[in-house]
């Protein structure tokens, strides 16, 4: 986490003190009294950017999301080549559904810091949010450049290969994922979820055991584990599967053991 580092400001020592009091606050993460004490630092150094650049990031760790965007702006206001304001400012605009918006905040902070993965990567999640799937993968690819073992950018870039349809492509990123972290479910989760639309039933039925071995609440794997077994014939254990789903809570695994285990 950046935040801003207590320096001094030589005409207002009183609001030095609150910015001091505040970011301690912060460090214990009790961001209602550090916004408080960065409210009063403000007002006695209104021109002071990195009081309201922390009170953002505390406003964002509260959830008061408009007020954390309101404090990025004025410091972008302050220093308009400031990329981590925009970064932050897109994580706001972000939490408020305002995909757009964030997306437009992110590509500032990019434009003055080309080199900001997090920004590309952020940039990329938003996009895969909102169905621009082909866009979010050239800014996962980017985060790949410089970092080509970050799980989280191959496991993104997999969704949107997946969402896509390019089934293949999603297979290697997801496989890849669980090279560097066998115990990720999610990946194996859609490692499995691939090979049964890919009609490669034994393969999945490996790859959700390893999510059933995982979790806690492997509902969904189970439902797919149950759908492999069914087309490998092996009917007894589909049924086991989706007994299990259903008594979970899992809607389809109810209708497909209504459908095929109650006969």
């Amino acid at each position: 986490m950046m935040i801003a580092g207590f320096g001094p400001i030589l005409r207002a020592q009183t609001a030095d003190q609150w910015f001091a009091t505040g970011y301690e606050k912060y460090e214990l993460q009790d961001y209602t009294g550090a916004i408080s004490d960065y409210t009063e630092c403000i007002m006695l150094a209104p021109e002071f950017p990195e009081a309201y650049y922390n009170r953002g990031l505390c406003n964002y760790f509260a959830g008061y999301y408009d007020a954390a965007v309101f404090d990025f702006n004025q410091v972008i206001l302050m220093k308009p080549g400031e990329a981590k304001a925009y970064y932050w400012k897109g994580y706001a605009l972000f939490a408020t559904e305002h995909y757009e918006e964030a997306i437009t905040a992110y590509t500032k902070a990019l434009y003055y810091d080309p080199a900001y993965n997090a920004a590309f990567f952020e940039r990329g999640f938003t996009r895969y949010t909102i169905g621009k799937y082909p866009e979010a993968i050239l800014d996962f690819n980017k985060v790949l450049q410089s970092d080509p073992n970050n799980t989280d950018a191959l496991f993104n870039r997999g969704l949107c290969f997946t969402a896509m349809d390019s089934l293949a492509d999603a297979l290697r990123d997801f496989s890849r994922v669980v090279e560097l972290q066998s115990d990720d479910a999610d990946a194996w989760y859609y490692i499995g979820y691939i090979y049964n639309k890919q009609k490669k039933y034994s393969e999945a039925v490996n790859a959700l055991t390893k999510v059933i071995g995982l979790e806690e609440d492997p509902v969904d794997a189970l439902y797919q584990r149950g759908f492999a077994y069914y087309n490998l014939n092996r009917d007894e254990e589909a049924c086991t599967d989706w007994s299990e789903g259903s008594l979970a809570g899992n809607v389809l695994c109810k209708e497909m053991y209504d459908a095929q285990c109650l006969k």
